[in-house]
């Protein structure tokens, strides 16, 4: 009996243990735990990992290239009078081993700060924002890049965000019109809350936005830090108590219900967290959410960002606040929450705390990526990780899309197999993911019915009261040949 106890003991510790590691549970993701409508759409075939690094720091040595499929190139400067130039004046480090390992390069102009107010006036005035798109076509040409990413953060009207159309517009028809109808990429960022192009302008049909470009980069992260009210994860997987809208799913599915399609929508990944420091009067380690004190926490030991800590900080030999990726040391204490799925820690001496992504919580983001049917993952940034630990989720992520991929088009030759046939399936070819019945699509998130709408141009804007939908997907008939091969599979 002793014997059998231990077994049993093993056997259920291993499913703890199986429990916490979900980047394991990424790597195994099978057939059966993606909707039916991802399935169908194809979605999962065409996956593209987008990485950002900083131009002027090119380190070609720590850019995971069998990871990627675009490296972005922050960020490329603009002038008043819409001039794009790079900051290095010589691409070609960076942009020949990328195209050597199949790996696109894009310019980003814009970013926060100086960057994006110059792209504000530059796209009010009609001569500069011609200048605009026939520099970026030129920079293109020049530089031997593969497209732009076009980074406004962000409008504060709804002027700014017609504005923001129209630049888009011009930019894709020279794009087209130089190199070829679909030879070059453009992206945007997209504003992290609500499906808005900005915090303060209301929302807008996303759909001719996302007609235009060919990815819609969700900068789903920076929802809290010093400048909140309350201690809160960087990036909360789900909604933080008493702040709605400002998580992971909730950013995903408001940008969905204003009308961006999914294979065109790519979720953002931190690899650092928010620092805070909090008022000792509101000290609990019962919960992450305490009061902030409204200071600034220095960088870490070795980005130095004021307010935050990249992964490559947290995992700093000397001075990091981890000695592995989950064990706090230095006066660290390490913790994890269950209702944002997210780890923080807080150092008691110093008051501070740290909100942050670590392989878990990238593992469980990247798995949502998957079953929402989104086309793929960005990283901000690539030079933060430690090693290439936190690129190692990535990989799982990539690899869970070709494998269900393969599965998927495995089933489908199953089931057009003749039941007398006696199984040459030669005459086959692989056309993508299909099956011949396939289940009800997700119905992910409607728009109130009730919503009145306005029309500018050609925007249509939507004030929503909320959103309603969020019906489960059956797999149908497939699930039982997908769980089938899942099983012979693994």
């Amino acid at each position: 009996m002793q014997f059998f106890r231990l077994v049993y003991a093993l056997f259920f510790a291993q499913i703890a243990l199986g429990a916490q590691n979900m980047a394991s549970r990424l790597a195994n993701l099978g057939l059966e735990d993606v909707p039916s409508n991802v399935l169908s759409s194809g979605v999962l075939n065409d996956t593209v990992v987008f990485g950002y690094t900083y131009e002027s720091v090119m380190n070609v040595s720590k850019i995971p290239w069998d990871s990627l499929t675009h490296l972005v190139l922050a960020f490329f400067q603009i002038s008043d009078s819409g001039v794009v130039t790079p900051k290095n004046s010589n691409l070609s480090p960076i942009v020949d081993p990328a195209h050597k390992n199949g790996v696109k390069v894009i310019a980003s102009i814009g970013g926060s700060g100086d960057g994006s107010a110059i792209m504000a006036r530059v796209i009010a005035d009609s001569t500069a924002r011609a200048g605009m798109t026939s520099s970026i076509v030129d920079t293109i040409r020049k530089y031997n890049l593969d497209g732009v990413d076009y980074d406004y953060e962000f409008p504060e009207t709804i002027k700014q965000v017609q504005q923001l159309y129209t630049a888009l517009k011009d930019i894709r028809s020279a794009l087209d019109s130089t190199f070829g109808k679909g030879k070059k990429i453009l992206t945007t960022t997209l504003f992290s809350s609500k499906g808005q192009f900005g915090p303060n302008v209301p929302k807008v049909d996303a759909k001719p936005f996302s007609d235009i470009v060919d990815y819609g980069l969700l900068m789903s992260y920076d929802y809290f830090g010093s400048f909140s009210e309350i201690s809160a994860p960087n990036s909360p997987f789900y909604d933080v108590p008493g702040y709605p809208g400002l998580s992971f799913t909730s950013s995903i599915s408001a940008w969905l219900s204003a009308g961006w399609d999914p294979k065109k929508l790519v979720a953002g990944l931190a690899y650092y967290g928010r620092t805070a420091i909090v008022n000792a009067a509101g000290i609990t380690r019962k919960t992450q959410f305490m009061p902030n004190s409204g200071a600034t926490p220095p960088g870490g030991p070795v980005d130095k960002i004021a307010g935050a800590w990249t992964w490559s900080d947290l995992r700093d030999p000397q001075n990091g606040a981890l000695s592995a990726p989950s064990e706090a040391r230095n006066g660290w204490q390490r913790y994890w929450d269950n209702s944002t799925q997210t780890p923080w820690l807080f150092h008691n001496e110093s008051l501070t705390y740290i909100g942050y992504d670590d392989l878990d919580s990238l593992a469980i983001k990247a798995n949502h990526i998957i079953t929402k049917g989104l086309v793929g993952a960005m990283v901000w940034m690539i030079q933060y990780d430690y090693g290439r630990e936190l690129e190692s989720v990535i990989q799982h992520y990539s690899d869970a899309c070709s494998r269900i991929t393969k599965l998927a088009y495995d089933s489908r030759e199953l089931n057009s197999l003749d039941p007398e046939d006696e199984g040459d399936i030669s005459g086959l070819e692989n056309d993508g993911i299909g099956y011949s019945e396939r289940a009800d699509e997700d119905d992910n998130s409607s728009l109130d019915e009730e919503s009145s709408t306005h029309r500018i141009n050609d925007i249509e804007l939507l004030y929503t009261s909320g959103s309603k939908g969020n019906g489960k997907s059956r797999l149908g008939y497939i699930a039982l040949v997908a769980s089938t091969l899942a099983f012979l599979y693994y």
